[in-house]
């Protein structure tokens, strides 16, 4: 199972080392080689074969509880990895999540759907700051987070990664879109539209 975690996140790095491929082959390439190498760039969702059910450690939650297995089952969650103090990709993609929920056909007010924020700096982000944090883009929002070694684990289950990088963390800028009956289903690419993030739900969904 962690070897196939492995692969997914392999797969997402080399989707968007591609793309940076793709830029620079398209400048030379003609015809239909450079129509699929631009293609790529518009790749927005990776889809994953059903396997069995994501491995929770039990995290912290921001609503003074826990974050196991069991919180996602029974409704579809979106789930983004990153930390407080990040200066853009996460701000800007919590308020694509944020408008994304807005939407009540998005199941979101329904409980259908959960947006699920992991916080990979334990060091700074108390339950507590991560719940502040969170209730400026939407209260509705599960935050969670935990110890170093268990942040691993979970990451590794999803197919995320990350890891601190001079006074700061680097982070899988994907999300990670988990099935009613918790198993990972696909990974949203560029999360930065949420027309696209409904689509691209939607095609999981099937």
């Amino acid at each position: 199972m962690r070897s196939r975690r492995w692969i997914i996140a392999s797969a997402v790095l080399g989707l968007c080392a591609l793309s940076a491929f793709a830029v620079l082959r398209s400048m030379h390439g003609t015809g239909h080689e450079a129509h699929e190498q631009l293609a790529m760039l518009d790749r927005t969702v990776l889809a994953v074969a059903p396997g069995a059910p994501l491995e929770v450690p039990v995290l912290k939650a921001a609503d003074g509880g826990t974050f196991d297995a069991s919180r996602l089952r029974g409704r579809w969650s979106l789930v983004f990895f990153g930390f407080t103090s990040c200066p853009e990709i996460c701000p800007t993609t919590l308020a694509t999540l944020a408008r994304f929920a807005r939407d009540p056909a998005n199941g979101v007010e329904a409980g259908a759907t959960q947006v699920v924020f992991v916080s990979v700096d334990p060091g700074t982000d108390t339950p507590q700051r991560i719940g502040e944090y969170l209730k400026n883009f939407d209260p509705r929002f599960v935050g969670v987070t935990g110890d170093g070694a268990t942040l691993e684990r979970f990451a590794a289950a999803a197919g995320a990664g990350f890891a601190a990088s001079g006074g700061s963390m680097d982070h899988s800028t994907s999300v990670f879109v988990v099935d009613p009956q918790g198993r990972l289903a696909g990974v949203l690419l560029h999360p930065s539209d949420p027309q696209r993030i409904r689509a691209d739900l939607g095609s999981l969904r099937g």
